[in-house]
């Protein structure tokens, strides 16, 4: 290992030390579960080590935080892209008078399909769900309601809409 390399090495480490708590921090306020910020800070800190190349001491500071902006803003994407698409049809298709009967039909069908998955979760999980799902509570409220901590319901909230989504997903890819 070269002088150099075994100075960033050193370099890297301090910056993480000193700087991972701030990073985590940041990226908690701004995204929709915070149990995840810790996950995203150690992807701030593997794309650092990825252009250490270019990284210059003076610097390091402004460039953790624009990298963790695009991760926030990476993983804000997802999301909506991956949102509960069952949510979206119950949400936007309240005014059935103007649906075609096929649109109708279908769904039904989706809702009928999502009711049975709901039905099949955890008990817990499904509690938690519904009072999501369908009375549009915050995870704090929902803790609140079923004195649970707000974390348990943000993990199980994740595993319900998960549960949900991969199950479609798999119906609808056998129908196309």
């Amino acid at each position: 290992m070269s002088k150099q390399q075994a100075t960033f090495d050193d370099f890297f480490s301090e910056c993480y030390l000193e700087k991972k708590e701030y990073i985590k921090n940041y990226i908690a306020l701004r995204i929709c579960h915070p149990h995840e910020a810790e996950d995203l800070a150690q992807d701030v800190f593997v794309r650092l080590w990825e252009y250490r190349a270019f990284v210059n001491k003076d610097t390091v500071w402004s460039l953790l935080f624009t990298i963790a902006r695009n991760i926030v803003t990476d993983k804000i994407r997802r999301y909506y892209k991956q949102e509960d698409f069952v949510s979206y049809i119950h949400n936007n298709v309240k005014d059935e008078g103007r649906n075609t009967t096929d649109e109708t039909l279908h769904y039904h069908e989706l809702k009928k399909m999502h009711d049975g998955i709901i039905r099949s979760l955890p008990d817990k999980r499904r509690r938690i769900y519904e009072l999501s799902f369908e009375h549009e509570l915050s995870c704090p409220a929902i803790a609140d309601r079923l004195s649970l901590s707000p974390r348990t319901v943000e993990g199980q909230l994740l595993l319900a809409r998960k549960t949900i989504r991969t199950y479609l997903k798999k119906e609808f890819s056998r129908v196309g």
